[in-house]
């Protein structure tokens, strides 16, 4: 998604209205929205569903899609704005920074939850310094359930 957003800027600052300025900013376009909709995308929305206790998870994922939402109308609202104020081309480079900044964020701040169930997960969450560092394993989470469960 980084890499369309950042040829799509490239493309449209340096080849502009020409055929082969149309053709990669169309290829760049969809592969942005390809790329996004099975990566950064989701991840609202499976995060949301996860991290939650099981009373409060309806609200707050109400909450998270709300958030998705307005996020997603406020860049659709400033495009015009930004894109005449640093190009067309700039704009989609502050795109491709954000997606990078995305990225590292959830490198760094999203635990991997695969193949552990929503209790372990709620665990993982509730316990801030399990996560911390490295990526916590199942075996980790089993041994932090029982040492609470004493």
């Amino acid at each position: 998604m980084t890499a369309c957003l950042f040829t799509l800027g490239l493309t449209l600052s340096t080849l502009g209205d020409g055929k082969l300025g149309i053709i990669m900013a169309i290829l760049c376009v969809c592969g942005n929205v390809a790329f996004f909709s099975v990566g950064i995308g989701p991840v609202c929305w499976v995060v949301s569903s996860e991290i939650f206790p099981l009373k409060l998870r309806a609200q707050a994922s109400a909450i998270g899609a709300v958030g998705s939402r307005v996020s997603s109308g406020l860049v659709s609202m400033s495009f015009l704005s930004v894109s005449r104020a640093i190009t067309v081309g700039g704009t989609f480079f502050v795109f491709a920074a954000l997606s990078s900044l995305s990225i590292a964020f959830v490198y760094k701040c999203v635990p991997e939850t695969k193949g552990k169930s929503l209790e372990q997960i709620e665990m993982l969450f509730q316990n801030e310094r399990a996560w911390e560092g490295d990526e916590v394993e199942l075996e980790d989470m089993q041994h932090l359930m029982q040492s609470s469960e004493s």
